[in-house]
């Protein structure tokens, strides 16, 4: 088991977490520490990647989730179980939790997952109206975003170095309920990512439509007809943007 940067006071023994990327002695020996003074095994995960969308979706379902709710999501425990670790330790623990969310998330292109490879859309301009439609609809709301997330990403059926293929579009059933057990830190990736082109394509809007007066396109009929979907488009993107900029205020993200 990989840890971050922090120390956890046990009882009278320190387990000391080394620099990242460093293996702890033992993982085994660690969650017998745990067990043998805390008299509870749970298992701190080092990175979201050890982290299960399920698991963030279930807290966030909670109306206003406190400290013991993330420690019992997170570190998948119960109320009996959380009732066992030593009071000393909690604040430690939440500690390595809060430390996990405070690092800035980026795209992650590909995930294994159950001994399957999938791979982020490799090109977001040629994704379909369907797709399009399915993805803004899913990820405004977290407890959707399995969903949003069977949309963006699917099996990869061809890979030459970074480049790949994936699986046609069937619809976002077909892996939405296997995608609750993603990864978070892939979830959150991909919703920065989105959030950032959203943005971007707002941004490009203005330039669009110089560009389009300047060549004399918008004229007459054809000038209202443009007009009347370019509106229409950047309300829904303006409707999107706002959506996820309402996501990442959600209790513990910082992406």
């Amino acid at each position: 088991m990989y840890l971050g940067n922090s120390i956890i006071n046990l009882g009278w023994l320190k387990a000391i977490i080394v620099l990242k990327g460093v293996l702890l002695y033992n993982k085994a020996l660690f969650v017998f520490i745990l067990k043998y003074y805390m008299q509870v095994e749970i298992t701190v995960p080092s990175s979201l990647r050890e982290v299960k969308l399920k698991d963030y979706q279930e807290l966030l379902a909670i109306e206003n989730p406190d400290n013991d709710d993330m420690l019992k999501c997170i570190l998948n425990i119960d109320t009996k179980q959380l009732g066992k670790i030593k009071d000393k330790d909690v604040d430690h623990l939440l500690k390595i939790i809060t430390d996990l969310f405070k690092k800035k998330q980026e795209l992650i292109p590909t995930f294994k997952l159950k001994g399957v490879l999938y791979g982020f859309v490799p090109k977001l301009d040629d994704i379909t109206y369907g797709e399009n439609k399915d993805v803004t609809a899913y990820i405004s709301k977290w407890e959707n975003m399995h969903k949003a997330m069977a949309v963006l990403f699917r099996p990869i059926k061809q890979k030459q170095g970074a480049k790949y293929l994936i699986e046609d579009y069937e619809g976002s059933h077909k892996y939405s309920e296997a995608f609750k057990s993603m990864p978070l830190n892939v979830v959150l990736g991909a919703m920065v990512f989105f959030w950032n082109l959203t943005n971007a394509l707002l941004n490009s809007i203005p330039n669009y439509l110089e560009k389009e007066v300047k060549a004399g396109q918008m004229k007459g009929a054809v000038s209202q007809e443009n007009g009347e979907a370019i509106q229409s488009y950047t309300l829904l993107l303006k409707e999107t943007l706002q959506d996820l900029q309402k996501l990442q205020s959600y209790p513990y993200i910082n992406a």
